[in-house]
C-alpha cells in the first residue's frame, strides 16, 4: 500500500488520481519508480474529524499496479491507519483524552459515542507502538527525549502535524504507527510514499 501525503481523509477523491500522479513514486515491493497504471478501486469505511465533528464516511479507495513486479497496491489518504476505522487524528484525540485530559473510558465512550472496546482498542494500540515511538523520536530529535518517559511523556512528544510525525516513523519502521495489524510480523505488507519525496512543486 502506499500513503499519500498531498491528501486526508476529508480530501481523498480517487478521480484526482492520474498516471502522472505516481511519477517520482517508488514501488514499496521493488523500488522501481514511477512504473505504475492505475488499476481500479475498492470502497472502505473510514471515521475521521471535520470541524471537530466526527464523520463516518465510506470513500473509495484507488489502486495502482506496478508495471515491473506486477504487484497491487492500495493508494490511501495519509491520516487513514491500515486495517483500522479511526483516522491517526481520532486516534490521537482519543489517546490526548485519556492520557493527558485524564478522561476515563467510559466517560471518553459516552461523550463521542464510541462503544469502550473501541477506546481500549486504541490503547492497546498505543501500547505496542510506544517503544517504537520513543525510538523514532530519538533518531530524529535524541537532544530533546529524556532517557525515559511514561505513556503520557511519549505522548506529548507526537506534535502536530500527526501526519509529519507519521511519514518519518514511515520512514523508519517501513509501517504506519498505530496499524496493528502484522505488527512485527515478516508478513507484512511494505508501504510506501506518495508526495512526501516529490521534487519542490511536483505532482
Amino acid at each position: 500500500m502506499i500513503l499519500d501525503f498531498l491528501h486526508t481523509c476529508k480530501t481523498y477523491d480517487k478521480k484526482n488520481y492520474s498516471k502522472k500522479h505516481f511519477r517520482f513514486t517508488i514501488c514499496p515491493k521493488c523500488f522501481a519508480i514511477g512504473r505504475f497504471n492505475l488499476h481500479g478501486s475498492y470502497e472502505r469505511h473510514v471515521i475521521y474529524f471535520e470541524n471537530f465533528i466526527l464523520v463516518y464516511a465510506l470513500i473509495a479507495i484507488k489502486r495502482i499496479k506496478c508495471l515491473s513486479c506486477k504487484t497491487t497496491h492500495a493508494v490511501m489518504p495519509c491520516d487513514l491507519i491500515p486495517y483500522g476505522l479511526l483516522s491517526l487524528f481520532v486516534v490521537i484525540f482519543i489517546l490526548n483524552s485519556f492520557y493527558i485530559k485524564k478522561m476515563s473510558v467510559l466517560k471518553i465512550a459516552k461523550d463521542w459515542k464510541f462503544s469502550f472496546q473501541f477506546i481500549y482498542t486504541v490503547l492497546h494500540a498505543f501500547s505496542i507502538h510506544m517503544n517504537n515511538i520513543l525510538q523514532y523520536f530519538r533518531e530524529v530529535s535524541p537532544i530533546s527525549v529524556p532517557p525515559s518517559l511514561d505513556a503520557p511523556g511519549i505522548l506529548i512528544l507526537i506534535q502536530k502535524p500527526y501526519t509529519q510525525f507519521q511519514a518519518g516513523y514511515i520512514k523508519l519502521n517501513r509501517r504506519p504507527c498505530f496499524m496493528c495489524k502484522f505488527y512485527n510480523k515478516g508478513g507484512a505488507p511494505p508501504i510506501g510514499l506518495l508526495a512526501a519525496g516529490l521534487p519542490p512543486g511536483g505532482q
